[in-house]
């Protein structure tokens, strides 16, 4: 999960055309949707844990998982290119 939050915040820093609401056919809520699953990603990679119920709910790692390999799949064009 840490690997794949890794590429997909480097694929997000370095070409953020891929994922912007102006530059692309994306909306609004892409790329905050994505941040929230890096930083969920490198959390849960890292070993991070939050202590409160709502850190939890809102940092589930398992949730971010599918965001993450989606993520993956609408950058793939700056890894394959």
């Amino acid at each position: 999960m840490l690997v794949a939050a890794a590429l997909l915040a480097v694929a997000i820093l370095q070409a953020p055309n891929l994922v912007a609401a102006n530059t692309s056919e994306h909306g609004l809520w892409l790329a905050p949707w994505l941040m929230w699953a890096v930083c969920c990603g490198v959390m849960h990679g890292l070993g991070f844990h939050p202590r409160s119920l709502v850190g939890r709910v809102l940092f589930f790692p398992w949730l971010a998982l599918p965001s993450l390999l989606y993520g993956l799949w609408l950058t793939q064009g700056y890894f394959l290119s």
